[in-house]
Parts: C-alpha cells; structure tokens; sequence
C-alpha cells in the first residue's frame, strides 16, 4: 500500500501524460481496469459528476470485446472527485484534437474514453507495461506495486475520510 504523500506523488506524475484521467479515476473510484478501458464517452456526465461503470474491455479469442463485467452488482453508478472530472475534460479534448488530426485513420468505432493514439482499444498489458511502471518509477513508488493496487489505494482512503465500508464495498462493485 501506499501512503497519502505517495499517491500525491503519482498525481503528479501523471499530470500531463497522454492517459491522465485514466490512472486519476483509477485512484479515486477504485473501478477495474477492464472497466476503466471499456468506459465509453456515453456513460460520463461530466456536469454531474458521475461515471457510470457498465461494461468491461477484455481480450477474447483474438479480439477485443465489451463484455459484461466481472458480477452483476459491479455495474454501478460512481461519483467523481473534482480533480477526476477536470482530468476528463482535458482528457476529451486531446482526444478530440487527436481525431480531428487523423481524420478517417481515426479509429474509435466503440466510443472508448481511452484509447491508443490511433483510437483503437488498449491492452491491459501495454498499459501497465508502457505507460504505468514508467509512471509509477517516476513518482518514486515501489516496483510491486501495480494497476490493481490503485483500487487499492481508492479504497483506502475512502475509508480514511470515513465512508462507511458498505459504501467503499457498492464503489469497488463487490
């Protein structure tokens, strides 16, 4: 686990980085990987601030799928912190930057929030290979720890600011 001075540290980290908003609303809701990588544009209110999980990006016989996710009860409705929404909005319009600036080789057939340069989905493997280690080394953080731990650290410390643990368990969709 990690402490409130090193999660910081990893905001920090990722401030600017292409794939921001993904590791913020992984350390603040505490949402699956798979989730967070089948997220589509559809299921965020950016005015509310709510994100609702509902589908799961996984790797099937050789392709990309948006399946269901891992239970019934992990589909749910999460509120975001201010510091995720804002994260979002920048990371929109980059994306929006980026499509424009492809035109048709854009590639982003499912609507995906996050995605690689071309638009297509992202592997669980690149990104914590390629983009979170990197990050994870820059901001000091120990080696063992990785993508699933930041739901982890989301938990955590919804506990420490006294979110009763039924509330932390409905967040996590146990």
């Amino acid at each position: 686990m990690i402490t409130a001075e090193q999660a910081r540290g990893f905001i920090d980290a990722i401030k600017g980085h292409r794939l921001e908003a993904l590791f913020m609303l992984a350390i603040t809701t505490g949402a699956r990987q798979g989730e967070l990588l089948g997220l589509t544009w559809d299921r965020i209110d950016l005015e509310s601030g709510e994100v609702d999980i509902r589908h799961a990006l996984k790797w099937v016989n050789g392709q990309f799928i948006l399946g269901d996710t891992k239970r019934p009860s992990s589909k749910r409705r999460l509120a975001l912190t201010t510091i995720a929404v804002e994260s979002l909005r920048r990371h929109r319009v980059r994306q929006a930057k980026q499509a424009l600036s492809l035109g048709a080789s854009w590639n982003n057939e499912w609507n995906l929030v996050f995605t690689t340069t071309i638009g297509t989905p992202l592997s669980r493997t690149s990104v914590t290979r390629r983009e979170f280690r990197p990050l994870r080394d820059l901001a000091g953080l120990p080696d063992t720890l990785d993508f699933h731990d930041l739901r982890h650290v989301a938990a955590s410390f919804a506990l420490a600011q006294g979110l009763p643990i039924t509330s932390v368990s409905e967040m996590l969709g146990h």
